[in-house]
């Protein structure tokens, strides 16, 4: 027997207060793929420096809008959950009987003001959701009308894009115990990761194929790189620390810190490529092919070590027409001799190739039009279809168990 995050995102730095929250109670409602008797929940207050409290908070699982029969979330002993700055720490073990198919909702009550600095997000709709309430304690599991993430996070109501974060505080990954049988998949990466519209199509099918088998784990940070820190921009909120810690450093903690790990699927490198060039910094121009392909062994490397597999995927296109013509063509000068090397070499079990899935063949740097969501970079939902489907789910997942068939 093993604990499984049936749920896990990454912290995200903002280093800004996000929000003030009051008499308001979050609820993230989520997909089970395990069966399981025991649980706990990963807490988190990683990158906030105000102490947080939660007077009181329950899992069970949803029915629509509403949650069945909640069990009560402890720390230490106690119903009220205080989170120093800065702490991770898991739950007191709870008693909760779940299977595949189950829709998880952790609902969250804060009643006096608290300032929010600490929290995990995504973009896209169709998976997990985060809804609050206008006020009140609804941990009881009560029926409520939802409010959005943009009516109370200014960050997001403020951001001049048609797509809306939602942010959730207070934890980072939900356990299960189970049996040894069941495995790990997680894809670590950038945006095209985190945001979720290729990670949602993923876990889905995978779900659907292999109930009671796998768990699935969202690793992405939008905007990270895999060899340098977060890029430095001036007017960006808390100067786009968000952006998170090189790759190759955070690779091993987030990925391995919580779980023992079956399948790694690695998509990163676009940001390494672009920044330098669209923020003027680290001398204006993108990483070298050979530097992106050295930290690429440095991931592959310390996956072996943790005895999982590991598998690549080629750097998608990210033209715009509203670049400058000089970018495309240094993008490009990289992009193409990476993924060149990718779909070559030998240190990925298979490197799929994303690339080709979506690229414009008659535009060079290019995605199709009807792949992204306007900006040339980042999958729509129909793009995250068309990546999903040149992944060889069987050769993701492995042999399985033929002892323990649900």
């Amino acid at each position: 027997m093993k604990w499984v995050s049936t749920f896990k995102f990454i912290p995200i730095n903002y280093s800004i207060r996000l929000a003030e929250i009051q008499d308001r109670t979050q609820r993230v409602i989520f997909d089970n793929n395990v069966r399981g008797d025991r649980m706990r929940i990963l807490l988190s207050n990683k990158f906030s420096s105000e102490t947080l409290r939660l007077k009181r908070m329950t899992i069970g699982v949803a029915i629509g809008n509403a949650v069945k029969t909640p069990v009560e979330i402890q720390l230490r002993g106690s119903s009220e959950i205080i989170l120093k700055p800065g702490e991770v720490v898991y739950s007191d073990e709870i008693s909760f009987h779940t299977e595949p198919g189950d829709r998880l909702a952790v609902s969250s009550y804060i009643a006096a003001n608290q300032g929010i600095e600490s929290v995990c997000g995504f973009w896209a709709r169709g998976g997990a959701t985060v809804e609050l309430n206008s006020q009140g304690d609804a941990t009881d599991g009560r029926e409520y009308e939802a409010v959005s993430s943009q009516e109370i996070y200014p960050l997001i109501k403020e951001d001049p894009s048609s797509l809306k974060a939602m942010f959730f505080y207070g934890f980072s990954a939900v356990q299960i115990y189970v049996d040894d049988f069941v495995k790990t998949v997680v894809a670590f990466g950038d945006s095209i990761t985190h945001m979720g519209f290729v990670s949602n199509e993923l876990y889905k099918r995978l779900y659907q194929k292999y109930p009671g088998y796998i768990v699935f784990q969202n690793c992405g940070i939008g905007g990270n790189r895999l060899l340098q820190d977060a890029t430095y921009i001036e007017d960006a909120p808390g100067h786009a620390k968000m952006f998170g810690v090189a790759g190759r450093k955070r690779f091993e903690e987030d990925v391995f810190g919580t779980d023992s790990v079956d399948s790694v699927l690695t998509l990163i490198g676009i940001n390494d490529i672009m920044h330098p060039v669209q923020f003027e910094c680290e001398g204006k121009v993108p990483v070298k092919a050979e530097e992106l392909e050295e930290g690429y062994r440095y991931l592959a490397e310390v996956t072996k070590k943790h005895h999982a597999r590991i598998f690549g995927a080629t750097i998608t296109p990210c033209g715009n027409n509203q670049y400058p013509d000089q970018w495309l063509e240094l993008f490009e000068k990289t992009r193409e001799p990476v993924n060149e090397w990718l779909r070559n070499t030998d240190i990925f079990e298979k490197v799929f190739d994303y690339d080709a899935a979506v690229r414009d063949s008659d535009k060079r740097g290019y995605m199709k039009e009807e792949y992204h969501i306007g900006d040339g970079l980042h999958p729509n939902k129909k793009g995250g279809k068309a990546i999903v489907d040149v992944i060889d789910l069987s050769l993701l997942v492995g042999e399985l168990s033929k002892s323990n068939r649900i």
